[in-house]
């Protein structure tokens, strides 16, 4: 008897049916997809406009979760977890590009806090079960949203993991052997090898960056012609 009215037209309890349907039938994402609109009630109101209201129902819920396992002996992790997601499950839909990279990551470290990975993974499947809990409404922009988050945090992944790649390697020149050849018309030798030995260590100097060609292309230039008038 929660209404929804005028966005939804399914009342909270059958929407919540719905989305423990649409929801994976583990432990975790069972208990979530219940109880993740259970602040809904105790926060309902009806605007003048006739509008269904329920401010901060994620935060309310997110203290009536724990009771309600701990009322049938649940176990405190799994208790602990399923209120983690009941307070999350309004901010992934709430995305926009516009979110920092910085935002980003805090959603997802919330996420994942005391689960790693894993806690990331059910805040989305709970997030895509809340949609499909409106269905037959249309509910394409919401998972539209949520693809682009997940693309999102996916690019970041990628990015740091790429960082701690080269951080594990090392410094190294920014230029390889190919590219200082195609530099000059010079073939190859031992001044390659010396090149990029001083090119090495101008990075560690801190003087260039180990990722700027176009700088390191115009020492190399500098190198090359001083070594040649040299000899």
């Amino acid at each position: 008897g929660v209404s929804q009215l005028p966005a939804h037209r399914d009342d909270a309890f059958i929407h919540t049916l719905k989305v423990v349907d649409a929801i994976a039938p583990t432990p975790t994402r069972r208990w979530a997809a219940l109880l993740h609109d259970i602040g809904k009630g105790p926060t309902f109101i009806e605007t003048p406009e006739g509008r269904s209201r329920f401010f901060e129902h994620d935060k309310v819920g997110a203290v009536m979760a724990p009771e309600i396992m701990s009322a049938v002996g649940e176990d405190p992790q799994l208790i602990s977890d399923v209120q983690r997601l009941v307070s999350l499950h309004m901010r992934p839909i709430s995305y926009s590009p516009e979110w920092s990279d910085a935002a980003v990551r805090r959603l997802v470290e919330d996420a994942e806090e005391g689960r790693g990975l894993e806690g990331w993974k059910d805040l989305v499947a709970l997030a895509r079960a809340d949609l499909n809990g409106y269905l037959p409404e249309p509910i394409q922009r919401g998972l539209w949203v949520l693809d682009r988050l997940e693309g999102r945090y996916e690019r970041l992944l990628e990015a740091e993991t790429d960082q701690a790649s080269k951080e594990a390697l090392g410094p190294r020149s920014p230029l390889d052997g190919d590219e200082i050849l195609s530099l000059v018309d010079r073939g190859p030798g031992p001044w390659v090898g010396e090149l990029k030995a001083f090119l090495l260590h101008e990075v560690k100097s801190g003087r260039l960056a180990q990722d700027d060609k176009e700088s390191a292309a115009g020492l190399a230039a500098e190198w090359f012609s001083a070594h040649s008038n040299h000899s």
